[in-house]
């Protein structure tokens, strides 16, 4: 994205330096949505250093590919950027409009992430819970609506980190303060900070419908390939 249209956003794409095909293929969607973009090299799990009782060595990677992206975001003072793994799918709606508009709803609601970007299919409407249970459930997906249109769901980060905005603030907060190993897969772990909503007042929410979606998780039956998160 060019210094004209939104200054204040820095664009990573997290990207294993063994899989240039990827990266070829996000290089073709962000061109064809008018936007540029930084590589952030993913760190390979199965080479870290680091070991975890709770997790795979890819789920480390993922975590500290994350976090390196928020720390190079801290480093380029940048108000806010948006972090895409590699096997992101954009749809038609992302482009430098789009952006746009995120951040200035970001800036209306105080908000530190917003996810644009999640795994759908996990979250499809269902009875089982009971009929006033999946009401109230119904309602919820509702959000809140923002004057730019767009609703939004606050206290929420779902399953998949393949697409998200973060404020600086949050950026600097997360590039000093989170310990490693992680205990927790990353979307988890954000999901649970979404919930509390207390951790330095930080702010999270999701768009109400995901406008990215993960190639390697588009079904209940797909393989977790991304390389960046796999075992």
């Amino acid at each position: 994205m060019n210094s004209e249209g939104v200054p204040k956003l820095l664009i990573q794409v997290i990207n294993l330096a063994s899989r240039p095909d990827r990266l070829a293929v996000m290089r073709s969607q962000l061109k064809n949505a008018g936007l540029d973009f930084k590589t952030q090299v993913a760190v390979d799990g199965k080479r870290a250093a680091l070991e975890s009782e709770f997790l795979s060595k890819g789920e480390i990677g993922a975590f500290k590919s994350h976090v390196n992206a928020m720390r190079r975001q801290k480093e380029a003072g940048v108000a806010y950027s948006l972090i895409l793994e590699d096997d992101a799918t954009l749809t038609s709606v992302v482009n430098e409009k789009f952006l746009s508009e995120m951040l200035e709803l970001m800036e209306r609601n105080k908000l530190d992430i917003l996810q644009i970007g999640f795994i759908e299919h996990l979250y499809s409407f269902s009875l089982r819970s009971g009929v006033f249970e999946s009401l109230i459930n119904l309602l919820n997906e509702r959000g809140r609506r923002d004057p730019s249109g767009f609703r939004y769901v606050l206290g929420e980060f779902r399953s998949g980190a393949h697409a998200y905005i973060v404020s600086a603030r949050l950026a600097e907060g997360i590039s000093s303060a989170v310990s490693e190993p992680p205990l927790l897969p990353w979307d988890d772990w954000l999901g649970l900070m979404a919930k509390a909503q207390t951790h330095r007042n930080f702010r999270i929410a999701r768009l109400v419908k995901s406008v990215v979606s993960q190639a390697s998780r588009s079904s209940l039956n797909s393989k977790i390939d991304s390389d960046i998160e796999g075992p």
